[in-house]
């Protein structure tokens, strides 16, 4: 087989042909508060001597961003969206494949209040100064401004095969180019599989077919994907993005580079109290470390269950836990974690070096993990009112330090 998009690209990149400098278009539009990493550097050099010098490049842009979770994704495609609308390019099309993302995903664009806005407050590109804007359809939308249409995938397909009015519909896309960005794009995969589960199957009559059909609609269209987990293990998906993978940045690099978390796996034969218990105090742990080096770090505790029914009982289980714990619990607590040694230290580092006695632990971890800071997100309404919230978890004001869940939160 010739040589992949990915491996042409890294080809230049061992000549140093590729761009050292980021257009001010980009940089000077980009939140004040972004540094970028030297991998999202990378990537936009890529992308750079992609779309200025790779001569073989087809009219019809599709290109996948292969990235590791927690890598800055959205940041990279705020910058392009930024370098593509000085390139002409007006009309966004933004697609996830879970509902409960897109609320923080337009707060994150729309949003010069939020944290984790991704744009500069005014925006001036060409010297000229220029809005962002959410539409519903790209009829008679501002030519000066970047119009995003956030969307599900499912949503979208839903609107091709059934138009409504005052929605965007497949002929929005015939009179005008567009820039598709997906999220999650391992989702788009179901149609290239040879054998397709019954979901999977459902999936190849919408959401594939459905994306192709408006990438087809004008020549140039592109279309963005990004994602930490497209299948390149299968034989049929790996021919497909041969030619469309521009960076390809692993979780294996992205830990090596130190960006990643070190991760300690634990693991306790106990009842579910206890564990709970174990991770609370491991929590506080963490957070009183943290504040002992002048840093602000609220960790969030993540209790997945099987089945919304569990997850459901586990939390009134581990609400019952903290409003009844007691000094004389943690004390016990401690004496039987003489053998773990994560554990040890922590007790060891609280109630010794930090001078906590049993019943003043207790009484702070009454506070700090109350009712009203733990959150249950398997209803789907909940989690779609609740975005913004679990969308700032790291912000000052922000103090929820539980999450429940079964499948809500595995993406996005």
């Amino acid at each position: 087989m010739s040589q992949s998009l990915s491996e042409q690209i890294d080809a230049v990149a061992k000549f140093g042909l590729l761009k050292a400098d980021i257009p001010d278009d980009i940089m000077g539009n980009l939140a004040p508060s972004i540094i970028l990493r030297p991998y999202q550097r990378t990537a936009l050099a890529r992308w750079l001597f992609y779309i200025d010098e790779y001569t073989d490049r087809p009219t019809n842009l599709h290109l996948l961003f292969h990235m590791a979770t927690g890598s800055g994704k959205t940041v990279l495609m705020a910058a392009l969206i930024l370098d593509l609308y000085r390139r002409g390019y007006r009309n966004f099309l933004f697609f996830v494949n879970s509902a409960q993302i897109i609320e923080k995903t337009k707060n994150n664009f729309l949003n010069p209040a939020s944290a984790k806005h991704l744009f500069a407050s005014q925006l001036r590109i060409d010297d000229k100064p220029v809005s962002i804007r959410a539409v519903d359809t790209f009829d008679a939308v501002n030519g000066d401004a970047i119009n995003i249409h956030f969307t599900t995938i499912q949503g979208l397909h839903s609107r091709m095969q059934f138009p409504r009015e005052n929605a965007v519909t497949m002929e929005d896309f015939r009179g005008y180019k567009v820039v598709m960005i997906s999220d999650e794009a391992h989702h788009l995969n179901a149609e290239t599989k040879k054998t397709l589960s019954k979901g999977e199957a459902e999936d190849k009559a919408s959401w594939e077919g459905t994306v192709s059909g408006i990438f087809r609609q004008h020549p140039e269209n592109m279309l963005l994907e990004f994602t930490a987990t497209v299948d390149l293990s299968h034989d049929a998906i790996r021919a497909k993005y041969h030619d469309k993978i521009l960076y390809d940045y692993s979780l294996g690099q992205f830990r090596e580079d130190r960006y990643s978390k070190d991760i300690e796996l634990r693991q306790a034969d106990l009842p579910a109290a206890e564990r709970m218990m174990q991770a609370m105090v491991l929590s506080q742990y963490r957070r009183k470390v943290a504040e002992a080096h002048g840093l602000h770090c609220k960790p969030v505790i993540l209790m997945k269950s099987k089945t919304i029914k569990e997850s459901a009982e586990n939390e009134v289980a581990f609400n019952s836990m903290v409003a009844g714990l007691s000094g004389e619990a943690l004390e016990a607590l401690r004496a039987a974690s003489k053998g773990d040694e994560t554990l040890a230290q922590a007790f060891d580092y609280i109630m010794d070096e930090r001078a906590v006695s049993g019943a003043d632990f207790a009484l702070e971890l009454h506070g700090d993990f109350a009712p009203e800071k733990v959150v249950n997100v398997n209803n789907p309404k909940d989690l779609e009112a609740r975005q913004i919230e679990l969308n700032a978890l790291e912000d000052r004001d922000n103090e929820l330090r539980v999450i429940f869940a079964v499948d809500k939160l595995n993406e996005g």
